[in-house]
């Protein structure tokens, strides 16, 4: 009877101690983090996704927030962002910043974006952001470790040429990529400009995705001069077209409003005439009643 409840017994030790060991571990809460006032953000024809970039010899910068969630104090010595170019920009703070258990603190951080030649902007680069963490608040301080926030592969270096060109590509994309870029057009030399601006439009991409970024911007350039001269043509004799049919609209509508009063006055005459034969006629009937009721009390000559 023992072994027979002692086994069901080991049995259900064995199923928990099997789901404790199943249950993943909870992972350390994100560390929100953010790039401040890129010279371009979002999708770039060039690597065929979003990315993030700044202007070679500006400034980049980020921000991030970390809350200390451990019991003892956090002495923030640096943040330290690493690039694929082999640099290790590291942002010192002296003193360190202290973190107390539970509090929250903002960080910000920059330095100056390299040159093409140093960081190519032929293809994306990969980055890490870590924050440095000392002993204590004095020196001279000893590092304990570095905490991971956070990493991305879609870092750019941007030359002049490469951020006119995803500038005008998104403008574009806007104009041609949509469904409704193809209106019904009645002016032919704006269907043929638009046309035009369509063709230089896709040779612009076709550059810029083989990373030719002189000769597609000066494709895109085209594209956008003469998407504007359609707009313009389109505006100015669509306006002009527009006018010429509500001129012809309003003399039309003078000109049946002239036949409806000439035929209200004809139908007025006729009217008119048709009361004066009615009065005529009432008239004649009248001399007739008067003839008849004189011929009947007319005094009658006795006969001789």
């Amino acid at each position: 009877m023992k072994g027979k409840i002692i086994l069901p017994l080991c049995l259900l030790l064995l199923s928990i101690t099997t789901f404790a060991l199943l249950k993943p571990a909870q992972a350390a809460p994100a560390i929100p983090y953010a790039w401040v006032n890129p010279a371009y953000i979002g999708e770039d024809p060039t690597y065929g996704g979003s990315i993030i970039g700044y202007v070679a010899g500006s400034n980049w910068n980020i921000t991030l927030s970390y809350m200390n969630g451990d019991l003892e104090a956090l002495n923030v010595s640096a943040i330290r962002v690493y690039f694929d170019w082999g640099t290790n920009y590291t942002y010192r703070f002296d003193p360190p910043i202290q973190i107390q258990n539970g509090y929250t603190q903002t960080f910000n951080a920059f330095n100056v974006t390299p040159a093409t030649t140093e960081a190519t902007d032929l293809w994306e680069h990969y980055y890490s952001i870590w924050i440095d963490n000392v002993d204590n608040g004095t020196a001279p301080y000893v590092d304990l470790d570095s905490i991971f926030v956070g990493q991305g592969y879609n870092f750019v270096v941007l030359s002049a040429d490469h951020l006119a060109c995803v500038n005008l590509a998104y403008r574009l994309e806007m104009i041609f990529g949509s469904p409704y870029y193809w209106p019904y057009v009645n002016i032919t030399h704006v269907q043929i400009l638009m046309d035009e601006a369509y063709m230089e439009y896709t040779q612009g991409l076709a550059l810029l995705s083989a990373k030719d970024f002189a000769n597609a911007k000066t494709h895109l350039q085209q594209a956008q001069s003469l998407y504007d001269d359609a707009i313009t043509t389109w505006d100015d004799k669509g306006t002009a077209f527009e006018d010429a049919q509500l001129n012809l609209t309003v003399a039309q509508a003078n000109y049946n409003n002239a036949e409806a009063d000439a035929s209200r006055k004809t139908a007025d005459a006729s009217l008119v005439n048709a009361y004066g034969w009615l009065l005529f006629g009432l008239g004649w009937t009248f001399i007739g009643i008067g003839i008849v009721i004189y011929g009947f009390r007319r005094p009658k000559t006795p006969p001789s």
